[in-house]
């Protein structure tokens, strides 16, 4: 009865995966571009005004997270929502399906590792994968033009904004 999905369950995973790298891209992106460029206007002063001041060089964890002043989400649905309805219409509904199950999944992440890194003791500080990831985070917070991913930092390699913990040292 359900053999008709199996062939259908590797192009779904493979949608869904490919789908949180485009997100993951996009989001460091715009980071990039407009979280730290007066091009970015609201975007622009929201991260910096609020997410950069309560997270400076100097105090990069509290005891909760301070950030919900200022949050930059709307700016990151609405090219989600175009792409979205573009993807309703192109593409098979299991397809579509895949790609709102990996948007979602990647903004989830996003946000959770954000606030994870900024939190202490952070259940996740038992992890040295999360510990390594927090720390090039941290980077980005002592030096604004640098490590602008929040999940996937080769990003920052591509785009030339990687810096490595040792850097500079």
């Amino acid at each position: 009865m359900t053999s008709w999905l199996l062939p259908e369950v590797p192009l779904f995973l493979l949608t869904a995966i490919a789908t949180h790298l485009v997100m993951s891209f996009a989001q460091t992106v715009m980071h990039y571009k407009l979280g730290h460029h007066p091009m970015g206007g609201r975007f622009f002063h929201n991260h910096i005004d609020f997410h950069h001041t309560y997270y400076s060089t100097d105090h990069l964890v509290s005891r909760t997270y301070l950030g919900d002043e200022g949050n930059n989400t709307p700016f990151f649905f609405i090219p989600l929502f175009l792409a979205g309805g573009c993807a309703y219409f192109l593409l098979p509904l299991s397809l579509f399906v895949a790609m709102v199950i990996g948007s979602a999944a990647s903004f989830y992440a996003h946000v959770f590792f954000d606030k994870e890194y900024h939190v202490e003791g952070s259940r996740l500080q038992r992890f040295v994968w999360f510990r390594r990831m927090q720390e090039l985070h941290f980077i980005h917070h002592r030096h604004a033009n640098r490590n602008f991913a929040v999940i996937h930092f080769f990003w920052d390699r591509l785009l030339g904004t990687y810096r490595g913990p040792d850097a500079g040292a």
